[in-house]
């Protein structure tokens, strides 16, 4: 069992704790027999007879007991809750653990990985901890049951025995109603309500969804998924309703039974006092066996262990290719595709099939294409965030499979169209470029080249300002100057040994101005690096060295914009047609 081997002294600690509280009410039975059986002599002898010391020895014990129990049960609280949080961190870290070890985005872009992977990084919201809580509260509850039989079985054995059987019994069809009406069954449904909770509850959506009027439409769509997991749930909960009946029934019997035999034999002398008092206390404890506080807890809490493997053999599957182990250095020359075959998970369509392109180290390209003609892929490809299923790609002629990936991929700097905006301070904003060498004066200097010295400037605390309005002391920036940091960590990247640079569309938010002069000043400061720029408007990329045009999985022209331009092919008449539309843009006072 997982919480046995990762916390052997833990639960070897808390078990023993829940044997002795369940031991302490049982002792306070027998002794709560033994001072109704004595009273009456103590009576009638006074206090200072034999039957009176009995009597006050008697209180004193019970109020050890009551005090002991206290005692353990607070030391008991206290360790429980510990190991709570502790398991809660220890599960957590495994799947943080797993998520960052996959080596590519299957984990995140195949649809049945994805859905493992979403469930393992929300477990947290679900309260991991309560499989503690509850095995910690079953043991805590069980131990005076099982204490209460022993109770029984020292007065009247086979009571005992029947009574304890039918609570057994009943615990086990209770169980059975639980398992049968688990949340985590309805994995599907409740992972699309939680996407639409998070809908309604997250700042990304926030806006878009006031302005379109979608209250009402997540709301709705929330509840629809919800009644039917509550719908389901209620159906399996009214399985075998006829024989838990019968159980209740058949439980009622047996305690009648027990209590009016127990009652005709203290009548006629041969069950005494002391042993009635214990019998009925005992068969009032027994109820403990069936507890299903501790049952609800274990079910909603034991499935974490399962989801938390599962991405953990999902993210092993990924990588039982041996990845490369040597380091990279270039590339000095090139880069090559060479008939490059890739398909996304569960599509049967290639992004690329017989995909060839040359990259010359030292030159900017420009890569041009529609929408889904795979530029994006094609950085991920190159990046090593994605393998190829055929051909090959490699670096100044070794084989990017026998690189070490994170070598390589301290040689590859890429800011993408959905760059991330960490709500962090803006030193750790711009200083990810590279996290082995961070100090405030390469971060400066790279603020410096990528423009972003007036955006540091007007920070309250400059570099330890936190970017994120969110928090305490937080600011927000605007699109263009979000840029500007973005750019600064490529800078970063660049100061540490990066020497492939990409900028994949990050700017299409901003104006045709503020994108070119972002792509100018990148192209500048990139001059002499391998450089690849990706954007939709075709006035940016016209300053590269080199222009590609992604066509069906392929590249269907190749050359510098003018060599493009006087082809007449597909790149000249989407320039055309854009450089047009600028124009009238312009005619009529629109800045576009």
């Amino acid at each position: 069992m997982t919480l046995v081997r990762a916390f052997p002294a833990s639960v070897t600690f808390l078990f023993m704790l829940a044997l002795l509280l369940g031991a302490l009410p049982a002792i306070f039975a027998l002794l709560v027999g033994r001072l109704v059986e004595t009273l009456p002599a103590a009576v009638e002898g006074g206090m200072g007879s034999a039957a009176g010391g009995r009597v006050v020895t008697t209180l004193v014990w019970v109020t050890a007991v009551l005090v002991a129990r206290e005692v353990v049960d607070g030391v008991y609280q206290v360790a429980k809750w510990d190991f709570y949080r502790r398991y809660e961190e220890y599960l957590m870290a495994r799947v943080m653990r797993a998520t960052l070890a996959a080596p590519r985005l299957e984990l995140f872009e195949d649809r049945e990985q994805a859905a493992v992977a979403d469930k393992a990084v929300h477990i947290a919201g679900w309260e991991p901890g309560d499989l503690v809580d509850g095995w910690t509260t079953k043991w805590r509850v069980q131990a005076p049951g099982l204490a209460s039989a022993v109770l029984v079985a020292t007065v009247w054995p086979i009571a005992a025995v029947v009574v304890t059987a039918v609570w057994v019994l009943i615990s086990r069809r209770l169980q059975a109603d639980l398992h049968r009406s688990d949340l985590y069954a309805y994995g599907e449904a409740l992972r699309h309500a939680d996407y639409y909770s998070r809908i309604g509850q997250r700042i990304e959506w926030a806006k878009e969804v006031r302005v379109f009027g979608l209250v009402d439409w997540v709301a709705g769509r929330f509840g629809r998924q919800w009644a039917v997991i509550l719908d389901e749930m209620w159906k399996a909960r009214r399985v075998d309703q006829r024989s838990t009946t019968l159980l209740f029934v058949a439980l009622a019997a047996a305690n009648g039974g027990v209590l009016v035999l127990a009652a005709r034999s203290a009548a006629d002398g041969s069950l005494g006092i002391a042993g009635l008092t214990v019998l009925v206390q005992g068969l009032l404890g027994l109820a403990a066996l069936a507890d299903q506080d501790a049952d609800n807890l274990i079910v909603y809490g034991s499935p974490h262990i399962p989801t938390v493997r599962e991405l953990e053999q999902a993210v092993a599957a990924q990588s039982t290719r041996p990845a490369g182990t040597l380091v990279a250095s270039g590339p000095a020359h090139e880069v090559r595709f060479d008939g490059v075959r890739f398909a996304y998970p569960g599509r049967e369509e290639p992004v690329f099939d017989g995909l060839d392109l040359r990259i010359e180290a030292g030159t900017s390209l420009g890569i041009v294409g529609i929408n889904g003609a795979g530029k994006t892929t094609l950085i991920k490809l190159l990046a090593g965030l994605e393998a190829p299923q055929a051909g090959r790609i490699t670096v100044d002629g070794t084989d990017l499979a026998d690189l070490d990936p994170d070598s390589w991929r301290r040689r590859v700097a890429a800011i993408f169209q959905d760059f991330v905006r960490y709500e962090l301070p803006a030193r750790d904003n711009i200083g990810f470029g590279s996290i082995d060498v961070r100090d405030d004066e390469r971060i400066a200097e790279a603020a410096h080249r990528a423009g972003a010295n007036d955006v540091l400037a007007g920070l309250p605390n400059g570099l330890d300002t936190l970017l994120s309005r969110r928090f305490p002391g937080g600011v927000d920036l605007s699109g263009g100057q979000w840029q500007r940091i973005a750019l600064a960590r490529a800078m970063v990247a660049v100061q540490a040994g990066a020497r492939v640079l990409v900028l994949d569309e990050p700017t299409a938010q901003l104006d045709v101005r503020a994108e070119a002069d972002i792509y100018d000043r990148f192209l500048d400061l990139t001059h002499g690096l391998t450089t690849i720029v990706i954007s939709h408007r075709f006035s940016t990329v016209r300053r590269a060295d080199r222009i590609v045009v992604l066509d069906a999985g392929r590249i269907s022209e190749d050359g510098s914009h003018d060599e493009l331009v006087a082809a007449g092919g597909t790149y000249a008449r989407l320039f055309a047609k854009q450089a047009q539309r600028y124009h009238d843009a312009a005619d009529g006072g629109d800045d576009a």
